[in-house]
């Protein structure tokens, strides 16, 4: 018996037949005694009307008939006695029994009665030997004495026999109701199980790797609650094997962009040397290829400090200090970085550093913003274009915007620039597209000074992007910050 539901159904069985069973036992019993008592009480009842008729001078023809009823109606034997304990006319006597007027009673019971005692016995009676009876004796009191007493023997067959009956009828209804129980508990354990039942096939196709299997909760009882508790469960395993997919996906993507990044400029790096080894190389050729070879090692170990820097601050290893400056100091020390590019390139580079709040926050790190954002501003901007680098007090602390007139960005492409090694022109390289790694380096700096980063673009006409950070209070200074874990955070 392995189904859940047969169990409960065979317990709460079990259960009520135990119950049932001792109560149709202990009704029973009460049945019986109640009803014995109850035969007594009339019996004594009618006994006592005799006796009064006896003393109350009726006519020997309206006893007679009384002796008559109640020897029928009870089928009994009615002996009624003087007070010398002899049998006296009229006696109700049914059967052929040893007894006859002017018989003397001797024995416990008519002395007991001739003292003026009422009794009920059951059993068998020296009288009548072979049969059980159920008798009762009242004494006949007149002016306060004994004159006499009144016996009445009825045979318990009849009286056991109805008793039997009440009993028979009341197991009918006990196995009627159990009946009835059984059945009820039987779709009730198969109602209880079939939740029990899903919640089994849920934790099945959880354990075979379907997460998004689900029960149907219905009620507010503790099963009901112990479902809603497995779906929790599922949903929070199902985001959490989601979000290592996810992380799992990003580290392959990460190895792969960075082999990737790696590899072209190994590849110059080896080419040009095993030409010059090789002898293949003239004098002229040898300086352009050492120059060359001296320009990737040096692009190699930028992309390499950076790489360092992005994943030092995702693991959560970079501390920023926290220290009053002034934005638009920062930006104008950036920004005359750019002024000579600017002029070589064609490009119409303005500055506008509007006087603002200081914020808090660490310059060399702010700096760093600053430059990776003009970096990729004139990357994308063609001769004869402008950028503009701005300062300014915003409603949720100071605002520092670089606008560029390039090419500007698609909107697919929007949600994918902060990731590492994103292009959204496929057909840059990494001399024309930059490592792909100063916006994803811009926003974890940003983040980690609480601020935020945005950007808006129109194709064909240019981007803004918006660093907004907070206003600097006298609480936080010279506090250190410590960058959270980005790959938790995000």
């Amino acid at each position: 018996m392995r189904s859940i539901a047969a169990k409960l159904w065979v317990m709460m069985v079990v259960l009520m037949v135990l119950v049932l069973g001792t109560l149709a036992v202990i009704q029973t019993k009460a049945i019986e005694v109640n009803y014995y008592r109850s035969e007594v009480r009339h019996m004594v009842g009618e006994a006592q009307e005799l006796a009064h008729l006896l003393t109350s001078g009726a006519a020997p023809e309206v006893i007679a008939a009384k002796v008559a009823y109640l020897s029928q109606v009870f089928r009994a034997n009615i002996l009624i006695i003087d007070a010398a304990g002899r049998v006296c006319d009229p006696c109700g006597i049914r059967g052929d029994w040893a007894v006859y007027p002017g018989m003397l009673l001797s024995g416990s019971d008519a002395q007991a009665v001739l003292s003026g005692k009422t009794i009920s016995r059951q059993g068998q009676h020296p009288l009548f030997e072979g049969v059980r009876f159920l008798w009762v004796g009242t004494p006949v009191m007149e002016n306060g004495q004994t004159t006499g007493g009144i016996f009445m023997f009825a045979p318990l067959e009849p009286i056991n026999a109805r008793v039997r009956g009440l009993a028979t009828a009341l197991m009918g209804a006990l196995l009627a109701g159990a009946a009835l129980a059984g059945v009820l508990s039987f779709f009730t354990a198969r109602k209880f199980s079939r939740r029990l039942v899903a919640m089994d096939g849920v934790a099945r196709a959880m354990a075979d790797g379907n997460y998004a299997a689900r029960i149907l909760p219905k009620g507010d009882d503790e099963v009901a609650r112990l479902g809603a508790s497995l779906n929790t469960l599922a949903q929070e395993l199902q985001q959490r094997i989601a979000a290592v997919e996810q992380m799992d996906q990003a580290r392959r993507g990460f190895v792969t962009a960075v082999s990737h990044e790696l590899r072209t400029p190994l590849s110059i790096i080896q080419g040009y040397t095993e030409a010059i080894l090789d002898g293949m190389a003239t004098e002229a050729e040898k300086e352009q290829y050492l120059k060359a070879i001296y320009e990737e090692s040096e692009r190699l170990h930028r992309l390499t400090d950076e790489l360092l820097d992005l994943r030092r601050m995702e693991a959560g290893a970079v501390s920023v200090r926290r220290e009053e400056i002034r934005l638009e100091d920062v930006a104008a020390g950036a920004a005359a970085r750019f002024n000579t590019r600017a002029a070589d390139a064609g490009i119409d580079f303005q500055v506008n550093a509007a006087p603002s709040p200081p914020v808090a926050g660490d310059a060399h790190r702010l700096e760093q913003v600053v430059v990776n954002l003009l970096e990729n501003a004139f990357r994308f901007t063609p001769a004869g274009g402008k950028v503009m680098l701005a300062v300014r007090p915003g409603t949720a602390g100071v605002e520092l915007s670089v606008t560029d007139s390039g090419a500007g960005i698609a909107a697919a492409d929007l949600p994918y620039i902060w990731d590492k090694f994103y292009r959204t022109d496929r057909a840059r390289t990494r001399y024309s597209g930059g490592s792909g790694l100063g916006l994803a380096i811009v926003r974890e700096i940003v983040e980690l000074h609480g601020g935020r980063v945005e950007v808006t673009s129109v194709p064909g006409e240019g981007s803004v992007f918006t660093v907004t950070l907070p206003a600097y209070e006298d609480k936080i200074q010279n506090t250190e910050v410590r960058s959270q874990n980005s790959e938790c955070r995000r």
